[in-house]
């Protein structure tokens, strides 16, 4: 009896053991599932959600690195960064030269550098990042600081003559840089490379300058010229989407893909403002609009006189070439004698645009563009216009490349044919003036005194000139009520016409 009941008693407790072991295992599991889909979803939650869900408990050392850091690479750099100093200022110097000369004002003649060499401390990569994978293709975000001894020198040449060595010191720079490499079969297996800078970050680029041999004060209005020409290039030919595609591989090699192309155009119709604001002692504000995509292409209206609520009702095409990353930027000046005023700025995200789709807008006018160091944020009115998005076919893309492309030759040539004008007029002040002191033989002193007093003051005169034109080109409202012919249609003596590329 006592050896069944043995049995029978062990053989119950076995049972329940092995039971309670099989719950244990299971819901073991089944806790491990429950985390391991917890922490699924904690890995697909950002750093603004995380915060938002731990509240004041957020630790301070606890981030979301999306660059990945190089150091083996920054110090693989440092040491060969003495022959790519060399081969880089090269690069820098045939690609960077042609844009100066494109966004060149009309007061300087020639703008090229006279020396460039990057230095001896490389630059530091503070973190690289795959963006996107394509077949054939490998786009690659790194983050650039730059705080080095380049020996940068521009040789700047006047109108009246004067070849200005103007030295770049003090150089900082950083910046977001995207690459595009276009790979190849064959060695070194890299067709070309496409760079531009990411607008977000902000690029922040530096630097101070310096004439060689003398001062700055010696050229009024110069530093401000070459800051403009500086951040309108960089931010109209390096800023995403626009980009340099610079050829590694061997000719023949298509580089086609890397290249910007214009995807389609914006039709834009400026209807009215209203509640402008009023910036004159005496009477109300001129107001005009200039309307652009790019720098390179603005339009412009007519100006409505004594207007704070004015009317244009004028259509403008602009050529779009990357919709989800560009803006349509209107900027309303107050025309007047000697500079003009801003009297607001509005900025449209093209990416909201739907194609062949009319979309009534009323913007308002903010006083700058970054508003981070406004304190003045009082309303200034607002613009309403109509916007419709048109997608280019394959023969109009063509068209309108072509178009756009005759249009910059064209302005080039009526660019130098205008300085060429000009330098014959300085050339015939100056005999002018050579001739007053020739034909004062019988009254020596006093014709010399003439004629230099003439000489003097034709070269004061173009002096001012060229000061008044580069505050034109450069500032970013420079026009006058009194307009010289270079400054409509984008081509330099062509004749006024509102409603004309500038």
């Amino acid at each position: 009896m006592g050896l069944l009941f043995g049995l029978a008693a062990g053989l119950l407790l076995g049972v329940v053991l092995m039971a309670g072991w099989d719950y244990a295992m299971n819901r073991r599991s089944r806790l491990r599932i429950f985390k391991a889909m917890h922490i699924a979803v904690l890995g697909e939650i950002g750093q603004d959600e995380l915060k938002k869900l731990c509240g004041d408990n957020y630790p301070l050392w606890l981030s979301f690195p999306t660059f990945e850091r190089v150091r083996w690479l920054n110090k693989q750099l440092e040491k060969i960064w003495p022959y790519v100093a060399q081969a880089a200022s090269d690069v820098i110097k045939a690609s960077v030269e042609p844009v100066l000369e494109q966004y060149r004002p009309v007061g300087i003649t020639s703008l090229k550098f006279s020396k460039l060499f990057l230095g001896n401390v490389a630059p530091q990569i503070e973190g690289i990042r795959i963006q996107r994978l394509k077949k054939g293709m490998i786009t690659m975000d790194m983050e650039v600081r730059w705080g080095g001894d380049p020996s940068i020198i521009l040789g700047v040449q006047t109108l009246v003559g004067a070849n200005l060595p103007v030295q770049l010191k003090n150089l900082k720079f950083f910046a977001t840089v995207r690459a595009y490499f276009k790979l190849a079969e064959d060695i070194p297996c890299i067709a070309g490379v496409a760079v531009a800078l990411l607008a977000k970050p902000r690029p922040v680029i530096k630097y101070t300058l310096k004439v060689i041999g003398g001062s700055l004060s010696a050229a009024p209005g110069l530093s401000d010229m070459i800051e403009d020409l500086v951040e309108t290039s960089v931010s109209d030919t390096l800023q995403w989407p626009h980009r340099i595609v610079v050829p590694i591989a061997p000719p023949p090699v298509d580089l086609s893909e890397l290249e910007l192309k214009l995807e389609g155009k914006v039709i834009v119709t400026i209807q009215r403002a209203s509640g402008l604001k009023n910036l004159e002692i005496v009477g109300k504000s001129d107001p005009y609009v200039e309307v652009y995509i790019r720098v390179l292409f603005k339009f412009r209206t007519r100006t409505i006189s004594n207007n704070l609520n004015p009317e244009w009702n004028e259509t403008f095409e602009l050529d779009v070439e990357d919709r989800e990353t560009q803006n349509l930027i209107l900027k309303v000046a107050d025309e007047d004698v000697v500079t003009d005023k801003l009297l607001g700025v509005a900025s449209y995200p093209l990416a909201k645009l739907r194609p062949d789709e009319t979309v009534e807008l009323t913007c308002p006018l903010l006083p700058s563009l970054d508003m981070e160091n406004v304190k003045d944020k009082k309303d200034r009115g607002s613009i309403m216009i109509s916007l419709k998005y048109h997608v280019y076919t394959k023969e109009e893309q063509v068209a309108a490349m072509e178009k756009e492309k005759a249009l910059l030759e064209a302005r080039e040539k009526a660019k130098e044919g205008l300085i060429s004008g000009t330098m014959g007029a300085i050339g015939g002040v100056v005999g002018g003036a050579g001739k007053l002191v020739g034909a004062g033989a019988g009254m020596v002193g006093s014709g010399v005194g003439y004629g230099v007093g003439v000489v003097g003051s034709g070269v004061g005169f173009v002096g001012k000139a060229g000061k008044i034109m580069t505050k034109t080109v450069t500032g970013p409202f420079g026009s006058k009520k009194t307009r010289s012919p270079s400054h409509e249609n984008g081509i330099p003596g062509a004749p006024a016409t509102p409603g004309s590329p500038m």
